[in-house]
């Protein structure tokens, strides 16, 4: 018999449960326990994986004897597929019980050890139905790394986010998961909470930081227009709502969102939690309301394009938006006058000739009352306060470090 019969055959013994065929073929090449089996045979109910070394298939089958077995024959723990998937792997996506989890970390199961898609055993505990901190908390104190990302840039805190797993999202803060990493897409877990309306999640996110809320993806939207883009969708009776559906492929088990066409009572709850969700946000201290997606639009833009009668998110805005310009104006003009303060020794000493334009400007802005120039800055549109308020930050940037520079020698 060749060793291509012989590892067949020792599939099949594995698949089986038989342990005294395993043993009878190991003796006959004991090389086969870590060799990794290039098929899928569906025989006879035999279907066996593909890319898989005997310990990956005693874990499918959920055999922890001959798991057991297998590696006291000398199975390796993390030898990888062809996907680069470990028994670990399986043993988590699989919804294997702690048993099978704990005899492969006690057999020295690496948890950091990510497929082909980067997803390592702890990417693997993040489902929509079931949420497991205890296993988590396992694998993290076993070395697993909580900010690790995904091919895809995402880590297990986008992973709970997306899936509005709230007491999930709560430990991972609590253990120091970085609330701040983008994906591919430039979305942070707060992206995602907001874009599927996972308000208890959100919440979680933005108390951890509030700065946050402004952080704007590749197509530069902020939470706010996700959640208002999900909110005219929900309006409008669209598809924006769904579920998670497992599915295999490669040999492994992934999570797959689809949408789907809601009932009308499903669509009038998901539309309530998302008025809850948005008004939760714009609640929040330091929204910059003039931040504009890729296309052009503000929050405000779209809440105004939203034609429907149940709609009050645009009448909420404006009225946020209005306490906040107000706001901005003060801080921006008190930021005028800090910045005029610190270089007027320094203007003193120059002839008018040696003043350029912006020495000029701040004297200006300096000597005039503040109520002139409050409205000054009230009278420029959204675009050109915007460009004033960087500016202004950037001056301040600017005499910050000279400030420090001059402590430092001092």
């Amino acid at each position: 018999m060749n060793n291509g019969d012989l590892l067949h055959d020792l599939y099949r013994a594995v698949e089986d449960g038989n342990i005294d065929d395993v043993e009878r073929i190991l003796a006959q090449d004991a090389s086969l326990i870590n060799s990794i089996h290039n098929a899928v045979y569906i025989d006879g109910g035999l279907h066996l994986p593909v890319n898989g070394a005997a310990l990956h298939t005693a874990v499918l089958c959920k055999d922890i004897n001959m798991a057991e077995f297998l590696l006291k024959k000398g199975a390796d723990v993390n030898l990888e597929n062809g996907y680069g998937i470990t028994s670990l792997h399986y043993a988590i996506t699989h919804d294997h019980d702690e048993n099978m989890v704990m005899l492969l970390l006690n057999n020295g199961a690496n948890v950091n050890v990510p497929n082909s898609r980067g997803i390592t055993p702890l990417h693997c505990v993040i489902t929509p139905s079931y949420s497991n901190i205890d296993r988590i908390e396992l694998l993290v104190s076993r070395g697993g790394d909580i900010n690790v990302q995904k091919n895809n840039g995402r880590t297990v805190l986008h992973d709970a986010a997306e899936c509005g797993q709230k007491d999930i999202v709560e430990w991972l803060l609590s253990r120091n998961a970085n609330a701040l990493l983008r994906d591919n897409s430039g979305k942070t877990p707060a992206h995602l909470a907001a874009k599927y309306g996972y308000k208890d999640a959100m919440t979680l996110l933005l108390d951890r930081d509030h700065n946050v809320i402004n952080l704007q993806d590749n197509h530069g939207q902020t939470v706010l227009h996700l959640a208002v883009l999900r909110h005219s969708t929900l309006l409008n009776g669209g598809t924006n709502e769904g579920e998670y559906i497992r599915y295999d492929e490669d040999g492994a088990e992934y999570i797959r969102y689809e949408e789907r066409q809601l009932s009308e009572d499903e669509r009038l709850a998901a539309l309530s939690n998302s008025d809850e969700l948005i008004k939760m946000m714009y609640n929040y201290c330091g929204i910059n309301f003039i931040l504009k997606n890729n296309d052009g639009y503000t929050v405000l833009d779209l809440a105004l394009a939203i034609e429907h009668d149940q709609h009050k998110i645009a009448e909420h805005l404006q009225e946020k938006k209005l306490l906040w310009r107000t706001e901005q104006i003060k801080v921006t003009n008190n930021l005028l006058v800090i910045i005029a303060e610190n270089k007027e020794q320094i203007l003193k000493l120059k002839t008018d000739s040696e003043k350029n334009d912006a020495d000029k400007f701040l004297e200006k802005w300096y000597e005039s009352p503040i109520k002139i120039t409050e409205q000054i800055l009230d009278a420029l549109d959204d675009d050109d306060f915007g460009t004033f308020q960087q500016l202004n930050e950037e001056r301040k940037v600017e005499l910050d470090k000279v400030a420090l520079g001059e402590n430092a020698n001092s």
